[in-house]
């Protein structure tokens, strides 16, 4: 039997209860409430096409965002919430002429200046077992622990890095079984 989630809409808060039933995944069994203000900042910890993805669901739900797959600390003060898409691509790093040096310091400055402004932060992995790897982990090991809810496609969490962080560090977690119901949870999130 496979995992369910259930997701209720109180008000604008998000209510997400996420079961396990024996599929392999130590998924937090527990009750959360999570809610975002637009606009959001949609951001890259990587630079990779995941990215794109994600620009495509939240055009489709209509949630106000501005996409700055390079942004800075700067960028925050015009957002409410802030989505980082994280997913290390080696080809994504050179087209924007940096390394993952760079970009891990980008996103940790990032990272201080939304806990500095109260920004909340989701952390948003939609490219499965192919965006996995020592590049994305590394990225997933900075945005993790900083997130304030993660939405993630269950196949990038085989390992179960994200499911066990999120029960280590308490973070609300919703685990989806495709890309297009990453939409789910961002719609709820947002009251849409």
């Amino acid at each position: 039997m496979g995992r369910r989630s259930v997701i209720v809409s109180l008000g604008i808060a998000v209510t997400v209860v996420t079961w396990m039933f024996g599929d392999g995944f130590a998924q937090p069994k527990k009750e959360s409430k999570f809610s975002a203000k637009e606009p959001a900042m949609v951001t890259s910890a990587g630079q990779s096409a995941d990215t794109q993805m994600v620009k495509v669901l939240m055009d489709k739900n209509k949630i106000a965002y501005q996409f700055s797959p390079m942004g800075g600390s700067e960028d925050l003060q015009k957002v409410k919430s802030l989505i980082i898409v994280i997913g290390g691509s080696t080809k994504g790093m050179g087209a924007a002429g940096i390394d993952a040096d760079k970009e891990a310091s980008r996103i940790q400055k990032l990272l201080a200046k939304a806990k500095d402004l109260k920004i909340p932060v989701i952390g948003v992995h939609v490219g499965g077992k192919a965006r996995r790897g020592d590049l994305s982990d590394r990225f997933i090991n900075i945005v993790l622990p900083q997130a304030s809810y993660l939405i993630v496609v269950k196949e990038g969490d085989s390992d179960e890095i994200f499911s066990k962080g999120a029960s280590k560090q308490n973070i609300p977690i919703a685990l989806v079984n495709r890309i297009a119901d990453a939409q789910e949870p961002l719609k709820a999130m947002y009251g849409k």
